[in-house]
């Protein structure tokens, strides 16, 4: 069962074979992780662990390669528009091996030896599921199918299901707390990576669609305007590259800039929320209903911000930013809204203070974020929310380590630490989350300079 890294002439080198392997170190990381949680294999776990690592190596390997390949003269216009759509699909891939090694984590804390019969039933269909949404997609990748993607999305359905079902099992055995976190951590895990199938399935139909760039959008000047013809298309594609650098082109809407404002302030709303669920103030139920739909909108801001760029001949800037920022965005969105299940999960009664006081700073760190995204089409005030995002992320730190003494002080019952530990490591995530969002601007704005 041991991996063996690609061989030298399967290396990053043939960018399909690189990726194809990417599909099935995934999917095996995937079938290996659920074997380890169920049978309690702990060797497997830690191969599933470090297997991420080649995982991690490889896609560093195809993004290297890429980068190089982009700046190649030579390259036609279908191949550069298949490398940009594979600097896409190789983040996907590596978050999606990141997955699998948390779930193999949990495997190594002995849960799969305290669960009910049926959370295991859960588990098992809903691995099965994943695993053949998984092989689905890296058929499609080597057929480049087009159909994948409407396939999938029933599947995905189903998964969500499932997953919904296995958190309520979780709930059901409520003499232990801890093993219903993990469930609904667990549960997570698998929908994300079914999320991923699906995202990964629509950029392969977006590989596989006509070109975009072998037609003539419509108010884009002529290339023939800008390269007289010739008889070597080599040399004519890279006189094109040399003319296209003395263009100016803009694009003439800002649906990416709505979106990205848009996504900010939902994510701005989802923290207020949290701040007040956390506080225990109002229907707590309610509350957490608005934080599971603001996350779900959080999710389909993110689809349609995707598929922009897919279909955008001219983004405002480079699409790895955009989609980069599309993913911290909704990352954002994503730990908040575990912090709020864990916290439901725990069905936690009074307050933790510097539970409390996280939350505050998330809601401070998320208007400065969303100001930051508004202030990206001018620039003006970027630097000072730039750096009002780093101080708040370092008084969260301090909160975050402040409050981990405090509960190992001896000041709490160790099935409150239990509670507790795990919603302060989430409000950590979410804070840092942000920064991932400040950095990815940061970013942007000094390629754009």
């Amino acid at each position: 069962m041991k991996r063996t890294r690609p061989d030298q002439e399967r290396s990053a080198d043939n960018l399909d074979d690189a990726i194809s392997l990417l599909f099935s170190l995934v999917s095996e990381s995937l079938g290996w992780a659920t074997s380890a949680l169920l049978g309690q294999d702990f060797e497997g776990a830690n191969r599933v662990i470090s297997g991420d690592e080649e995982i991690d190596r490889l896609c560093e390997e195809v993004t290297a390669a890429l980068k190089e390949r982009l700046g190649e003269v030579s390259a036609d216009s279908a191949a550069l528009e298949d490398f940009v759509s594979i600097m896409q699909i190789v983040p996907e891939l590596e978050r999606s091996g990141d997955l699998a090694k948390h779930i193999a984590r949990r495997s190594l804390e002995g849960l799969g030896g305290m669960i009910t019969p049926r959370s295991r039933g859960l588990i098992q269909a809903v691995s099965e599921i994943t695993l053949r949404m998984w092989r689905v997609a890296g058929e499609a990748y080597v057929k480049r199918s087009r159909d994948a993607a409407f396939r999938l999305e029933e599947s995905d359905n189903e998964l969500d299901d499932l997953c919904a079902a296995l958190v309520a099992e979780g709930l059901s055995q409520g003499d232990d707390p801890k093993i219903s976190v993990d469930l609904a951590l667990i549960a997570r895990f698998y929908e994300r990576l079914g999320d991923h199938a699906v995202n990964l399935a629509h950029r392969i139909d977006t590989m596989a669609a006509p070109r975009r760039l072998v037609a003539v959008r419509a108010g884009t000047p002529s290339l023939s305007s800008v390269v007289p013809e010739s008889s070597e298309p080599q040399s004519r594609l890279g006189r094109l590259k040399g003319g296209l650098r003395h263009l100016r082109m803009v694009p003439r809407d800002n649906r990416f800039f709505a979106c990205f404002v848009a996504a900010a302030a939902n994510a701005r709303e989802c923290a207020e929320e949290l701040h007040k669920f956390a506080s225990a103030s109002g229907d707590t139920e309610q509350r957490f209903e608005h934080i599971r739909e603001l996350e779900r909108k959080g999710d389909a801001l993110t689809v349609e911000i995707l598929r922009l760029l897919d279909a955008s001949f001219v983004p405002p800037f480079d699409r790895e930013d955009i989609h980069a920022l599309a993913e911290v965005l909704d990352d954002v969105l994503d730990d908040m809204f575990s912090a709020a299940s864990l916290m439901q999960i725990a069905r936690v009664d009074k307050p933790l203070p510097e539970a409390v006081e996280l939350t505050e700073l998330l809601v401070a760190m998320s208007e400065e974020m969303t100001e930051l995204i508004e202030a990206m089409r001018t620039k003006e005030g970027a630097r000072f929310r730039l750096e009002r995002i780093e101080q708040l992320e370092h008084q969260g730190d301090a909160v975050f380590r402040r409050a981990m003494a405090h509960l190992f002080s001896g000041d709490y019952e160790a099935l409150e630490v239990i509670k507790w530990k795990d919603v302060v490591q989430s409000l950590e995530d979410s804070l840092n989350a942000i920064e991932e969002v400040s950095d990815v601007v940061e970013s942007i704005l000094v390629k754009d300079s």
